[in-house]
């Protein structure tokens, strides 16, 4: 009991620190007054999650998951996506739909845990020291598949020079938050407004980068196809890794029935490119990584969140 009171008295110090630093001007972005109510409300739910044990924060989460889903939370987005990618019948996408909140509640849980990592696998890990060994850096593709986060938990304290690419949060607070918490685990944040020269200096010094590659990238991003249909695609890292003939990884650590993590580890080889001009290369660099997180989904499709992204906005109209 002294061992919950000191964990919740923890929780509610960090509150009141950040705060502190706020009104003292530490934290520069001035935040709304509904950043604020998001930020409690993140807060509080950590301290419960961490008041509780493991296995019964986990059947919490999922049991929340239920609710969001039952309440039809961005239950619009996900079924215009399923209907639109038409891998799964009727009856499968039922099926699908309400494990897949009740995974996101079981993996936001993990995600809010502090203290000491839920049981993990990882499997080839070999293949990072073989991608080292070359010198040329390594970018590892993500996905919103499975728990990311926990792979910044892990690989930090296992590899030198590991970098995240991430967007801030609109929240400040939680923006600080979720910043305090990566570099916790020996992670640099490289924000997407100086991705690329951040990611070129950490290849150049044979670094790790972590991408999440699957979300609709507006303007900027090229038409290719993602689970059979046309999506707007990052172009940057499929040109970063034509340019510096780095090691392209694909990782993902899925959270399987008994609460452990099996974490997999495959390399990517450059797609053949003779006869080939800059541009075809690229492409089929591109072309290549949706392929592969393509058939993670199709394995595990309760497993990725991008099913409440806007991934295919432009082919698939997303108000009506």
């Amino acid at each position: 009991m002294e061992a919950s009171f000191k964990i919740i008295h923890e929780h509610c110090l960090k509150i009141f620190v950040t705060y502190k630093l706020l009104f003292r001007g530490i934290i520069i972005n001035t935040p709304k007054i509904g950043h604020y109510f998001e930020y409690t409300a993140l807060r509080f739910a950590e301290t419960v999650i961490n008041f509780i044990p493991r296995f019964l924060a986990l059947r919490l989460g999922a049991f929340v998951g239920q609710i969001i889903c039952f309440c039809g939370v961005y239950r619009k987005i996900v079924q215009k996506n399923f209907d639109h990618v038409g891998i799964w019948n009727h009856n499968q996408t039922k099926r699908i739909i309400p494990e897949l909140y009740r995974n996101i509640g079981r993996y936001a849980t993990d995600f809010l845990r502090n203290g000491a990592l839920p049981p993990w696998r990882v499997h080839d890990f070999h293949l990072v020291d073989e991608a080292s060994a070359r010198g040329k850096g390594t970018v590892v593709v993500l996905a919103h598949f499975g728990n990311w986060e926990l792979l910044a938990a892990i690989f930090g304290s296992k590899v030198n020079n590991l970098n995240v690419i991430a967007k801030p949060m609109q929240n400040p607070l939680v923006e600080r938050w979720l910043y305090k918490k990566r570099t916790g685990s020996s992670v640099k944040t490289i924000y997407t407004k100086n991705a690329l020269r951040g990611m070129l200096d950490a290849l150049r010094k044979n670094g790790i980068t972590a991408i999440l590659i699957d979300q609709h990238m507006r303007a900027m991003g090229t038409p290719v196809l993602f689970l059979g249909k046309t999506a707007s695609t990052v172009r940057t890292v499929a040109g970063l890794v034509r340019k510096t003939g780095s090691t392209v990884m694909p990782v993902y650590a899925l959270l399987d029935e008994n609460g452990s993590y099996d974490i997999c580890i495959s390399v990517a080889e450059s797609p053949i490119s003779e006869g080939s001009d800059e541009e075809n290369i690229i492409n089929m660099i591109q072309i290549q990584h949706n392929d592969i997180i393509s058939q993670w989904i199709k394995e595990h499709p309760a497993h990725w969140f991008g099913w409440f992204h806007k991934r295919f906005k432009g082919y698939v109209d997303y108000n009506l």
